[in-house]
């Protein structure tokens, strides 16, 4: 059972704890309870005998020990007028501290949390040495609780947890400390204290906190904290209880590659607990459904390491293909088999020959990595299987063999397409080339430079830029010089005040940036400063928020590519669409797009007849009008599926197509 976060439940809590949780050491008697987290709070057991609660007790007054009886037996409101008469008529009495504390103690259970907090203060500023100032600590910070201000509570529960002379009190100090942190939703730091009390409690009472951690754990933990918990206790409690919940939360996602690693790390931190029986059958059961299966595709990704979030968003669009291929196209059982590319590098061959030759998968989507591909391209050879990068840009996978595919998005597909549009449709024929200066960058900037010239065009001048950098104006500037020196002019007009001004018109048609959209954004202002108000044209790395949130309307009329368009009005990126925002809750990236369409590819081969690896290939290489997003394909010589691309235009603050997306099915030079 899971504490419960909501102030009126702490507050039924706060009533068993204000009549019963004192330790007096005055009447030879001990009131408190153990404290236990709110569900259990009026069922508790008492704790052993600690040190304090053994030591000699001073003589207890007659008023407090009547009011101590009131309150015992559910009469605060009877006691409070004779604390409150006590402590007006004996104000200086050496009782003081101890009526304080009966008297706060009862205004807590009457639920009047602000008029108690003065007199629990009370105690820690007239009586610092008392032997009861732990217990008031304790009874204020429950106080500030009940009210909400957990940040005052905490740090009083803190001093109790680290300066009480008693056992008792700091497992009742860090258990409610957990109850604090829970409900602020540090659950970590909540199973932490819990766990500190469970160490401090007899062997018989520990049974309480391993419950209230467990419910935490399996009910209230997100995913992050999961993992946390996961890596925070490798090999103890609860990290065991975190990697159940973890296979849990994979399996009910779909997620089986992620509920298969998870159960092995299980069965090797934590062999002998009584879950390990299903981890091992759970994970047999995995292998016998690929061997059952009338075909099975491998998943050939990166899922963990710094490229996780490509892998994990490709292995998304692989699985919503198979949902659909199951669903809508009545296709034969097909299974999944995922391997992570960024584990065991150094035995990945062996081991993917390994996975090859045991199910003999029907074709491979992967790797992500260009020199990956590179790398693995023999083995696609050598068992005869097609490999589908989703993601690499090399620019001709068919000199790395006759069974490597490429549905990525290259700098070639982008270039051609960018260069033809601006060309043939907007007319312009004299451009400069501003790029990062990145990999990616200087390929677009050779590509586009070739495309131009192929079709007759002019590069006037291309310079350079730093990812980092923030300043573009010796870049622009020496751009603008270039220019002058050739076809650019400068004129002298005059402006309403009659002083003289210098006007640039350029002498190029357009300027050429493959950057990323936060570069972009500040370069367009500051072309702008240096007078040059020429058309802009980019690459796919122009598609993002960011671009809208941080260019100002100067970029309004710019325009790229890119193969992937959320705003497409094409019913199947539609329903692709909704298929992943309902399965995920978020939007698709176009790493998704790209795996779902090789995932989709090879299904349209099984559904046309293929029956092995080898006839998916043949089916790849001969069609002419494969199904990709956004209309038919085709796999060029090169290997690269020539898909179709959307010219984007930013416009009013909006990104929206420019005109419909275009398929270039021109021989690749």
């Amino acid at each position: 059972m899971v504490p419960s976060e909501h102030p009126r439940h702490f507050a039924c809590f706060r009533l068993a704890f204000g009549l019963s949780l004192l330790v007096f050491q005055t009447g030879g008697y001990d009131l408190s309870p153990h404290l236990l987290p709110l569900s259990f709070a009026l069922t508790s057991t008492p704790l052993a005998p600690t040190a304090a609660s053994t030591r000699p007790t001073r003589r207890q007054h007659p008023t407090l020990a009547e009011a101590k009886r009131l309150i015992e037996s559910q009469q605060a409101e009877t006691a409070i007028p004779k604390l409150k008469e006590f402590i007006r008529a004996s104000p200086s009495s050496r009782y003081a501290d101890e009526a304080y504390l009966l008297l706060g103690s009862a205004l807590l259970s009457t639920q009047r949390q602000e008029e108690a907090i003065p007199y629990l203060e009370r105690i820690l500023k007239e009586f610092p040495k008392s032997d009861l100032v732990y217990r008031a600590r304790i009874l204020l910070a429950s106080a500030h609780a009940d009210l909400g201000h957990l940040d005052q509570a905490l740090p009083l529960l803190s001093e109790v947890r680290s300066l009480a002379p008693d056992t008792q009190s700091r497992r009742e100090a860090l258990t409610l400390t957990g109850e604090l942190l829970t409900r602020k939703g540090d659950y970590l730091r909540a199973i932490q204290a819990w766990l500190e009390e469970m160490r401090l409690a007899p062997e018989d009472q520990r049974g309480v906190s391993r419950d209230r951690i467990r419910g935490l754990v399996m009910e209230k933990l997100d995913r992050k904290t999961l993992l946390r918990v996961r890596d925070s206790y490798r090999s103890e409690f609860p990290g065991d209880l975190a990697l159940i919940r973890l296979v849990d939360l994979d399996l009910s996602r779909k997620e089986q590659h992620l509920a298969e690693r998870h159960l092995r790390l299980f069965l090797k931190r934590f062999p002998n607990h009584d879950y390990a029986t299903t981890a091992s059958e759970t994970l047999r059961s995995f292998t016998t459904q690929l061997r059952e299966a009338q075909h099975v595709i491998v998943a050939l990704l990166p899922l963990s390491g710094r490229l996780s979030s490509f892998g994990t968003e490709s292995l998304r669009g692989i699985q919503l293909a198979l949902d659909k291929g199951r669903e809508v196209l009545n296709l034969p059982s097909i299974a999944l088999a995922v391997k992570d590319t960024a584990t065991n590098k150094v035995y990945l061959r062996s081991e993917l020959y390994e996975l090859i030759d045991d199910f003999r998968p029907i074709a491979v989507i992967g790797p992500m990595e260009s020199r990956e591909v590179q790398t693995l391209a023999e083995l696609a050879e050598r068992t005869e299987t097609p490999f589908f990068t989703p993601s690499a840009t090399l620019q001709n996978v068919r000199l790395l063999g006759n069974f490597v595919f490429s549905t990525a998005l290259t700098y070639w597909l982008q270039t051609r397409r960018i260069a033809e549009y601006a060309m043939s449709q907007l007319g312009h024929h004299r451009f400069c080339i501003l790029y990062p200066d990145t990999v990616y960058g200087r390929e677009l900037t050779r590509l586009f430079s070739q495309e131009v010239r192929q079709r007759g065009g002019e590069i006037i001048a291309v310079e350079l830029y730093r990812e980092k950098d923030t300043d573009f104006g010796p870049q622009i500037k020496r751009l603008k010089a270039e220019d002058l020196a050739r076809d650019g002019i400068l004129t002298e007009t005059k402006i309403e005040d009659g002083e003289p001004r210098v006007i640039y018109t350029p002498g190029f048609d357009a300027i050429f940036i493959p950057g990323r959209a936060r570069e972009v954004a500040l370069i367009t202002a500051q072309l702008v400063f240096f007078d040059i108000k020429t058309p802009l044209l980019g690459t796919n790395g122009w598609n993002s928020p960011a671009l809208l949130r941080l260019a100002d309307r100067s970029i309004d009329g710019s325009v790229f590519v890119d193969g992937f368009y959320l705003d497409s009005l094409a019913p199947d990126i539609q329903d692709f669409i909704g298929r992943y925002r309902r399965q995920y809750q978020r939007d698709p990236s176009p790493f998704a797009a790209q795996a779902y369409d090789a995932t989709s590819l090879v299904l349209d081969a099984v559904r046309r007849g293929a029956t092995s690896a080898r006839e998916v290939r043949e089916k790849m290489v001969n069609g002419q009008d494969l199904p990709a997003l956004g209309g038919t394909a085709r796999f060029d010589a090169r290997g690269i599926l020539n898909r179709r691309l959307f010219v984007l235009q930013v416009r009013q603050g909006k990104i929206m197509p420019a005109e419909q997306p275009v398929q270039l099915l021109e021989p690749a030079p």
